[in-house]
């Protein structure tokens, strides 16, 4: 005897069968995957809230959420070692993920907790902890192999406060400063402050905290970076390549570098003169998110 299916039916089971063919571990569908899968990211702007300005350097919180929803699903654990005021962590809450943050300075940790606290309803499920400490000690707080993606963005070493020079001898009336609204401040006078170690420091210090960011991160999990490449041409150095020196310290601590995206800030900044008449520059209106991977656990063959 033959059994016919109703076209509803029919349609339930078909349905059923193209979620479990397209099951992805971020559970996005063919068509948010592909959409997703651009590598200039130039649709997203960097407003200047109040807090924004105190720290003068953070990314906006639709960055993090894009990179959450690429590599992480629901209840996934999100970690960010350099908090700052909190753009990761109010990402990972909109998204529904768990969340950890380290930040050193006290202000910033204070900002991050009022911003998070706005947000908070009673209903809330997921878990968000912002911790005031240094990012080194990282392990004390986060476990081994429980963080499906890391986003963060960590002090430029001793750029800020080179840039906070250069600003006030060359560029104090320049659309830099005026039409950019480009702010520029030392994060602290801490001696644990990677804002105030020099580059080659700096590199060798985040070494340090790639390892063991490493160490807490899933098999098969991620860590993105986002910098800004600069120059120090007073020093005689045209261009300081810095997010192709984290993907190399990267892969020393154990990653593998992933993936590479451009964020595109070219439409939020006006172009300004540079060398001009006698060596020609280009603007660095655009950082780079730098995405490692802890590659899975191999499965043992029978």
């Amino acid at each position: 005897m033959k059994y016919k299916i109703s076209k509803k039916k029919h349609s339930t089971i078909r349905e059923t069968v193209s979620r479990v063919k397209y099951q992805s571990f971020n559970d996005l569908s063919p068509k948010e995957w592909a959409s997703l899968s651009k590598n200039v990211w130039n649709d997203i702007s960097s407003p200047r809230n109040e807090y924004h300005i105190e720290h003068g350097a953070t990314f906006p919180v639709a960055l993090a959420e894009r990179l959450i929803r690429m590599y992480s699903k629901t209840g996934d654990l999100v970690f960010d070692p350099f908090l700052g005021v909190g753009a990761t962590l109010i990402a990972t809450k909109n998204l529904g993920r768990n969340g950890i943050g380290i930040e050193l300075n006290h202000r910033f940790a204070e900002i991050s907790k009022e911003l998070l606290f706005k947000k908070s309803t009673f209903f809330d499920t997921n878990k968000i902890q912002v911790i005031e400490d240094d990012c080194r000690n990282m392990r004390k707080y986060v476990h081994p192999d429980s963080v499906q993606i890391t986003i963060t963005s960590p002090p430029y070493a001793n750029y800020i406060r080179r840039s906070i020079q250069d600003r006030a001898e060359t560029h104090k009336n320049s659309i830099i400063k005026i039409e950019n609204k480009s702010v520029v401040k030392p994060y602290s006078d801490d001696i644990r402050d990677f804002g105030n170690l020099p580059y080659k420091e700096f590199l060798k210090e985040l070494t340090h905290v790639l390892c063991n960011n490493y160490i807490v991160t899933k098999p098969g999990g991620y860590s993105a970076w986002v910098v800004k490449d600069y120059r120090e041409t007073r020093n005689g150095i045209p261009y300081i390549s810095f997010h192709s020196d984290i993907a190399k310290i990267g892969e020393e601590a154990g990653y593998k570098f992933h993936d590479l995206i451009i964020w595109d800030q070219t439409g939020q900044r006006r172009l300004v003169l540079l060398g001009y008449p006698t060596v020609f520059y280009s603007n660095q209106n655009c950082s780079f998110i730098v995405i490692f991977r802890k590659l899975p656990k191999k499965k043992n063959v029978i």
